[in-house]
């Protein structure tokens, strides 16, 4: 299980849902930026895609390796942020190109002075932080795609669907007993390679909070409702991820490890998204 390679004629999708809730305006440090939530996973999940991009590039061609979906979710409405129902190709999307949008952050220099700067960089989907949570429904939406996805029968031997959810606030529309039997039925979902993995990524203003990554049993035994929660919703994740995951830990946590990270910072977020996007199978 677990261990198709990635081709052409086995390609594998990602589907990462973003929180875009008022919330997500809550400023946090990227390196020497300070910016907010919303500006900062914005500008890693468009520097995903484009690695996405470059990933499929060889001499000859560009090989569709990857479908990939992008859902926002805030403002109690449920957005295709690719501008397409369901996924994208990688060709389609090298077609299009990021759009150059503006944005404006506070800068640190090493002495530690700060000032405010406006930067125009390549984004796929421009920043938003409104309203509540409708985490619910953002899980009713992956759920289709998902299940569109692998009920295809080009895509039966695949590598399983892996869904990144990233948030960090308390949903709106739903109590916990639903999104467990939501998440469930998204897990139970997948192809002959494996159920779909789904991680959940708790992001954090604080770092001086305590933050768990792919945690362990173990690590969880006495954890908050919140983080039993988050850990409840994620995958156990499988053995091919876990030589990075124990690197990224330190050996002395032992497998299994769980899909998620809670009270994650900017670094953490990326480290998780570098695990979900590159230790699998290779691509052939």
């Amino acid at each position: 299980m677990y261990t198709q390679e990635i081709t052409r004629k086995h390609r594998t999708a990602f589907i990462i849902a973003i929180d875009r809730s008022a919330s997500m305006q809550e400023m946090i440090r990227m390196g020497r930026r300070q910016m907010s939530k919303s500006q900062a996973v914005t500008l890693i999940t468009s520097s995903l895609i484009q690695e996405f991009i470059d990933r499929c590039r060889r001499t000859d061609a560009l090989r569709n390796y990857y479908d990939i979906a992008i859902v926002g979710y805030g403002d109690d409405q449920v957005e295709m942020l690719l501008g397409d129902e369901s996924f994208v190709a990688i060709d389609k999307l090298a077609e299009r190109q990021a759009m150059p949008y503006a944005i404006s952050y506070e800068q640190y220099d090493e002495s530690g002075e700060r000032e405010n700067v406006e930067q125009t960089m390549p984004l796929w989907f421009e920043p938003k932080a409104m309203g509540n949570t409708p985490l619910y429904e953002a899980f009713v939406k992956i759920k289709e795609i998902v299940h569109s996805w692998c009920s295809d029968e080009r895509n039966a031997e695949s590598f399983p669907p892996i869904v990144i959810n990233i948030t960090d606030g308390e949903y709106s529309d739903c109590n916990p007993n639903d999104l467990r039997d939501i998440a469930a039925t998204i897990r139970r979902d997948g192809t002959q390679d494996g159920g779909v993995l789904m991680f959940n990524i708790h992001l954090s203003h604080d770092n001086d909070l305590r933050s768990l990554i792919f945690p362990t049993a173990e690590e969880l035994r006495g954890a908050s409702p919140a983080t039993q929660l988050i850990a409840e919703l994620s995958s156990t994740m499988p053995e091919i991820f876990n030589a990075a995951i124990a690197e990224l830990k330190g050996k002395e946590h032992k497998a299994p490890y769980r899909a998620m990270g809670y009270n994650a910072n900017i670094v953490e977020l990326i480290s998780i998204l570098n695990i979900g996007s590159r230790s699998g199978p290779t691509l052939q």
